[in-house]
């Protein structure tokens, strides 16, 4: 992420945490000018007219067929498991480093459509939509955030997206929660897209490409740090690794979506024959 700062323990530029909070959405709001979203009229995925009455901007069809999060789910990465265990199978084999992801939305159907119109459609305006679910998610959670971190991109990532999503979702959980957003987090190289990779391919593909930045002012806090979708976790955890390497006290992550199942841990070399 350009402008951030050294990726060291501190800054060294003498700013305080909240000066450091209000350049970096300063920085964001100048940079990305037309994620100023205007009022929606229309459904966010079908473009029906929206009647006084929504909660958030779509319509009464594409709100029925939301996967809304419901039921028994995981209670470290919070996908839904349709037997009465606290934790699915990932999780029970696996330790994480963060201590639970919350989620609104099943990646699945009408939520994959608005995640990928974000992603790779260019409407920006969907991260206020995902953004106020997330927030919903995260009050009704009993999950702790006392500063907001987004998943980092590198220069060149940013470049070829043109924005960084999860810095969009993390800016509009910030305004609504208002909790401050700071860019604690850099991603020092670029990696393989996560998508092409199975999930010890995930995370091998990410050791060592985070950085802290503004050590100083994550030091005992407690991070909630935000991404659009936790799939098998390899993101989230390396990032969580990393911010308690650099001294904060607890992470916890907010996802706009988790997937339908959570992917099974890989089993022991000894039980693949190998």
């Amino acid at each position: 992420m350009s402008g951030v700062g050294k990726t060291a323990s501190g800054g060294g530029d003498g700013k305080s945490f909240r000066e450091k909070c209000r350049e970096f959405f300063f920085r964001a709001v100048c940079g990305l000018k037309d994620a100023v979203y205007p009022e929606r009229v229309t459904c966010d995925l079908c473009e029906a007219e929206l009647t006084a009455d929504t909660r958030y901007p779509l319509c009464a069809d594409c709100t029925e067929k939301m996967p809304f999060v419901r039921g028994h789910r995981c209670l470290v990465c919070g996908a839904p498991i349709n037997d009465e265990a606290d934790y699915c199978l990932r999780c029970q084999r696996t330790e994480s480093a963060f201590g639970r992801n919350v989620s609104p939305l099943v990646y699945d159907g009408k939520a994959r459509e608005l995640v990928y119109a974000l992603k790779f459609g260019g409407k920006k305006y969907i991260a206020r939509t995902l953004g106020a679910m997330m927030s919903d998610a995260f009050l009704s959670s009993g999950a702790e955030g006392e500063i907001i971190v987004p998943v980092p991109m590198t220069d060149a990532e940013r470049k070829k997206r043109g924005f960084n999503q999860s810095e969009l979702l993390a800016r509009e959980v910030g305004r609504r929660l208002n909790i401050p957003v700071l860019p604690a987090l850099v991603k020092t190289r670029d990696t393989r897209p996560q998508k092409e990779l199975s999930g010890r391919e995930r995370a091998d593909n990410l050791k060592g490409c985070f950085a802290v930045a503004y050590g100083e002012y994550i030091a005992g806090r407690k991070i909630l740090l935000v991404d659009d979708v936790f799939t098998t976790g390899a993101t989230a955890d390396e990032c969580a690794r990393v911010l308690l390497k650099g001294k904060a006290r607890k992470v916890n992550v907010l996802t706009a979506a988790v997937t339908k199942t959570a992917p099974k841990a890989e089993p022991p070399a000894e039980d693949r024959g190998v």
